[in-house]
């Protein structure tokens, strides 16, 4: 945020860097208060939804359930399994043959065994799996993958990768695909010999084989399909009305007492400066050791109206009270708004002010010594004055 212009008013540089400091905070809890108002409203409206709510815990467990392949294999390396190959010509987008055989639990555990066994040791080929089965979690199906490769030595690799079966539409089992610069330079179904494979490729076979014997229905779940059904079944309307709840539900208030009597107390802003201060061009603004009052030389310009918005008494006080300075900027600061209708409270509320309404935050509570509400914090003279008023007795109590 810029202050003001350096050239066209030079006689200023002796306060930016003791005053900017508060602008900028206030600046910065203005805008993300705004930031929030503004995503919810626009929810509530809707419109999209807000990139604030992809970090809600049902978003991130759609989104953990995209990661669970990856994470599928990285818990096999992880428990000394299987892994496909760190060999360059695995990727899908190698120069050198890669042979993709696509397997499932339905072919049985006998002829799953005899394929990772003649697998074993060859960084040319893949055994790749869609998923779990349906209703098991991915740590059981590592299990059982762990059980089957007992005693088989070196690994072959093994991925867990519904994408390349949408990629090669592989619709049952077994099916080899020798994958080649992103494209299949052989396709056969049926088959899950590999001695056979390298004899039809040794005898310059080609393109696709079509089915060469029996195949099998693939009893794993597709990830991909089960995440977008997930996805297609969430509530978002109700996703979005619970994650406003929360946010009331989680945030924290900076409660002050009721004012007893009215008070008038100053704050000086006069400080010490610690050590040098310089402006971006290197000028000395402030020597160590001098002593500064930024309101000598800029004015605060700001009426601050400090109130607890569920106290309508206070609503109603602060609201009629009037700042001296009749130009100065008002703003309104809640030290708390009603949990169970925020947003409503907030948008009625900043209605009938007219103007919009911010969370007192502890910096401004702090730098402005706010001890009791309501109260009114504005300039007077080359000091700030905090005015604490009393509430009626007869209202005093009286919640929004």
């Amino acid at each position: 945020m810029r202050c003001f212009d350096w050239s066209k008013h030079p006689w200023r540089q002796t306060v930016v860097c003791l005053f900017c400091w508060f602008s900028m905070q206030v600046g910065q809890a203005e805008e993300a208060w705004l930031q929030r108002s503004q995503a919810i409203l626009q929810a509530l409206e809707g419109q999209p939804r807000p990139d604030w709510l992809n970090g809600q815990s049902e978003q991130l467990d759609v989104k953990r359930q995209a990661q669970q392949v990856f994470e599928a294999s990285q818990a096999i390396r992880s428990n000394g399994l299987i892994m496909e190959s760190q060999n360059p010509q695995s990727t899908i987008t190698s120069s050198k043959p890669l042979t993709l055989l696509f397997v499932s639990f339905s072919l049985g555990e006998s002829a799953l065994k005899g394929i990772f066994e003649e697998a074993a040791g060859r960084d040319d080929v893949l055994l790749v799996f869609r998923g779990p089965k349906p209703g098991q979690k991915l740590p059981a199906l590592m299990a059982d993958l762990k059980r089957l490769l007992k005693g088989i030595d070196p690994m072959p690799n093994i991925v867990i990768d519904p994408t390349r079966f949408q990629r090669w539409s592989v619709s049952s089992v077994p099916d080899i695909v020798i994958e080649q610069n992103g494209k299949s330079k052989l396709h056969v179904r049926g088959v899950s010999s590999l001695s056979w494979l390298d004899e039809q490729i040794k005898a310059g076979k080609q393109g696709d084989l079509g089915t060469m014997g029996d195949v099998a229905d693939i009893v794993e779940i597709d990830l991909l399909e089960e995440i977008k059904r997930r996805t297609a079944a969430i509530d978002w309307k109700q996703k979005q009305q619970q994650a406003i709840a929360r946010f009331w539900d989680q945030q924290k208030f900076e409660v002050l007492p009721v004012a007893q009597e009215d008070r008038d107390r100053s704050v000086d802003l006069t400080i010490t400066a610690p050590r040098d201060l310089t402006a971006p061009n290197g000028q000395l603004i402030i020597r160590a050791g001098q002593t500064v009052n930024p309101l000598d030389k800029m004015p605060f310009g700001l009426c601050l109206k400090v109130f607890d918005a569920t106290v309508s008494a206070q609503v109603e006080l602060i609201q009629h009270q009037s700042c001296h300075d009749k130009q100065a900027r008002v703003m309104y600061l809640a030290t708390s708004l009603p949990r169970q209708s925020g947003w409503d409270s907030l948008q009625r509320l900043e209605t009938a002010l007219q103007a919009p309404v911010y969370l007192l935050t502890p910096d401004v509570r702090s730098r402005f010594q706010l001890q009791q509400v309501p109260a009114i914090v504005e300039q007077v003279g080359n000091q700030l004055v905090v005015r604490e008023r009393k509430l009626p007795v007869s209202t005093a109590g009286a919640k929004s």
